[in-house]
């Protein structure tokens, strides 16, 4: 063995020559106490660098003497080949091993962990394009509450399949729709699965985003953790205690770091070599003695040893897919349990790597049966949609023949429901011969019940008109002339043939709705004529034709007073019979308004009056709130309008140019704009006393 000794502050060459290892002490018997840096060759090849604080060793003889120092630091550096080989070993998960998706998955993780007896739950295999939309949804839901989202990529794909049932859904409702005639144009198909399916996988979009933000999230809180457990780990070369508090502490580092969870990926060979780095370090720093060293690595078997056993349990997991994902977790506990001892390195590693392809190979024949089955599914399809387009070419010249083609189809499509998954590569084509061969037969059927529905819709027409006659009419008092028109009206229903059978109903309900709300009048109307509304309707009617003879005095005040008087019994004597009641109240309303206008003021204060005579009748009213709020929206909008045409008016004049021609303009927006300032300070005024009674 030859030796070459580099001093670390000048690189200038110490030593280079072939001694046994007295050669070292020499060196330190005649050093000046500084670091140096030993670099150890072997057969022509550089394996190893340490440093040795000469210093420190010769201080401390009571532990090891000078010789034993170099000794023991040349002996635990080919225990560092060895777990550096052996790493290295580790993480060449090559692709005969295991495919792409197996080395994304492997990570930095934890302590080994043993596999529990009752294997993972597993998600279910479903062909979701066999389900009809409530059953793609319900399925769907119980996949989100029931496992991780990040296990269900199969939903990724799910609208797809959802949209293509629904399609199928919405053509089976409208071939039976019009299978009797009904016009295809009045289909409305009632179903609201699609909104609630949107809504269920906006649920699993924002859980899977939320669960890989989290994720992300927690990978860079761990990054920054076991960055802090490797600051730590090189601070422990610092510390001047005792060998066994130092060890205890490292140990605890060593806990802390298999707890600590994944790291982002970028990071994560890299903080792993630098961990597994100073791990050496503090080994040969302290001089941790062979038995303690050969203790951590068969400790290192031990936990390898376990993982090829539960790698070997997974063989016998039915569910290969699942086998193969804790197969990617085995990998990476494997990476971070550290070296084992030389003579069993190679037979472990050899052990796990048989285990690990008889896995990857069952995967890969999983997913060969499965595009076995796919390629059957697609010639059961190509067969289903050849025989579809035989029914779209049939000549169809009997109901009994559109029927029976009408049967063979549906039967076809209840097959093609059912035929399984295909290549996606092959989807879009086919469902698009599919859908034209389906499209092509249902056209064909329409077309043949079109005379039908062209008098069913005639048909249809007579009875909407009939429909409007009576209800343009279920208002009218004229109880005896009404009558006898709705039973006019009601005969000649009778005589009206058919309608589409969706509005049969729909039609009939609204006819005879509007017959019943007259009739219902009626007979309401009797009811209510108690012998007080009658009573006030007498008094009513007298203080009418006390207003009617009422002579205006000349004094404008005591005129208005008297006039607002009026009102105020008016409000003050209840109701009357409901079919009178809009008869006096125009007839009362007329009188005082009239009244208004012979007093002798502006005609701003008569309107202002007659506009209070008017809401006042709204006291005695059953939806006086109704009125006023009615009243008021009238009103605001009015404003509105007068002051955009206000400012619009207002614009225009500026642009007139001063001429003859123009001169006539300018006088008419002129009076215009007086005309709308004077109605918007009305308004503005009705507002407030509308405001007033809110």
């Amino acid at each position: 063995m030859s030796a070459i000794i580099y001093s670390t502050r000048n690189g200038k060459k110490l030593i280079n020559q072939t001694r046994p290892y007295n050669i070292y002490e020499n060196i330190i018997a005649n050093n000046k106490c500084q670091r140096y840096m030993f670099t150890i060759e072997f057969q022509k090849e550089v394996f190893s660098v340490f440093l040795v604080n000469i210093n420190w060793q010769c201080q401390n003889k009571s532990l090891f003497s000078s010789v034993e120092c170099v000794k023991t630091g040349i002996a635990m550096e080919q225990e560092n080949l060895q777990q550096a080989e052996e790493l290295q070993n580790n993480e060449q998960l090559s692709s005969d091993t295991l495919n792409d998706e197996t080395q994304n998955e492997v990570s930095v993780q934890g302590q080994p962990t043993p596999i529990e007896k009752t294997p993972e739950k597993e998600v279910p295999v479903w062909d979701f394009s066999s389900f009809n939309t409530d059953e793609i949804i319900s399925h769907m839901k119980a996949l989100i509450d029931d496992f991780p989202v990040q296990r269900l990529k199969v939903l990724d794909s799910l609208p797809q399949v959802f949209e293509a049932q629904y399609q199928k859904e919405y053509d089976k409702a409208l071939a039976e729709y019009t299978k009797d005639g009904s016009p295809a144009e009045t289909f409305d198909y009632q179903d609201n699965s699609k909104e609630r399916f949107y809504s269920v996988y906006r649920t699993y979009r924002e859980k899977k985003t939320e669960f890989y933000k989290k994720l992300e999230e927690e990978k860079e809180q761990n990054l920054k953790d076991k960055l802090q457990i490797i600051e730590e780990l090189k601070d422990l070369i610092q510390h001047e205690e005792s060998l066994n508090k130092t060890y205890q502490d490292f140990k605890n580092l060593q806990d802390r770091w298999r707890n600590t969870g994944m790291v982002p990926q970028a990071q994560a060979n890299n903080l792993l070599e630098t961990y597994h780095h100073h791990v050496e370090n503090f080994f040969n720093y302290v001089k941790i003695n062979k038995e303690l060293r050969d203790l951590d690595l068969k400790k290192n078997l031990d936990a390898k040893n376990t993982l090829i056993e539960q790698a070997t349990a997974l063989l016998e997991d039915n569910n290969v897919g699942n086998a193969f994902r804790q197969l990617q977790s085995l990998h990476a506990q494997w990476k971070e349990i550290g070296p084992v001892a030389k003579e069993h390195q190679e037979e472990a590693w050899n052990r796990f790597k048989e285990v690990t392809d008889k896995i990857n190979d069952a995967y890969h024949k999983f997913f060969d049966t499965l595009r076995e089955e796919q390629e059957n599914n697609l010639k059961l399809k190509e067969e289903i949609c050849r025989k579809l387009e035989e029914y779209a070419a049939l000549n169809i010249e009997k109901i009994s023949d559109l029927n029976t083609a009408a049967d063979g189809v549906l039967a076809l499509q209840e097959e093609w429901k059912h035929a399984g998954t295909i290549p996606i590569k092959e989807r879009n084509r086919l469902y698009k011969r599919y859908r034209a061969a389906c499209d092509a037969f249902f056209n064909k059927k329409r077309q043949y019940f079109q005379e039908i529905q062209n008098m069913q819709s005639q048909n249809l027409t007579k009875k909407i008109a009939l429909c409007e006659k009576v209800e343009a009419i279920k208002e009218s008092t004229d109880w005896r002339a009404t009558t006898s028109k709705i039973i006019e009206y009601q005969r000649e229903w009778k005589t009206i043939g058919p309608v589409p059978k969706k509005v049969s109903n729909k039609i009939w309900n609204r006819f005879r709705s509007a017959c019943d709300y007259f009739f219902d009048r009626k007979s309401e109307l009797a009811k209510n004529l108690n012998a007080d509304q009658v009573k006030n309707l007498e008094l009513k009617k007298a203080l009418i034709e006390e207003v009617r003879n009422f002579q205006l005095t000349g004094n404008t005040d005591e005129d208005i007073e008297t006039l607002k008087a009026f009102q105020t019994r008016w409000a003050e004597i209840g109701f009357v019979p409901i079919k009178e009641k809009d008869a006096v109240q125009t007839e009362f309303r007329k009188l005082i308004n009239a009244h208004f206008d012979l007093l002798d003021i502006d005609e701003f204060d008569k309107n202002i009056e007659r506009f209070k005579s008017k809401i006042n009748t709204f006291d005695n009213s059953d939806d006086k709130v109704s009125k006023i709020i009615q009243e008021r929206e009238k009103l605001v909008n009015k404003i509105k309008q007068l002051e955009t045409d206000l400012h619009a008016w207002e614009n225009n004049i500026g642009f007139f140019s001063k001429s003859n021609k123009s001169e006539g303009l300018i006088r008419e927006f002129t009076a215009k704009i007086e005309n709308a300032r004077h109605k918007l300070s009305l308004m503005q005024e009705k507002l407030k006393l509308i405001d007033g009674m809110i």
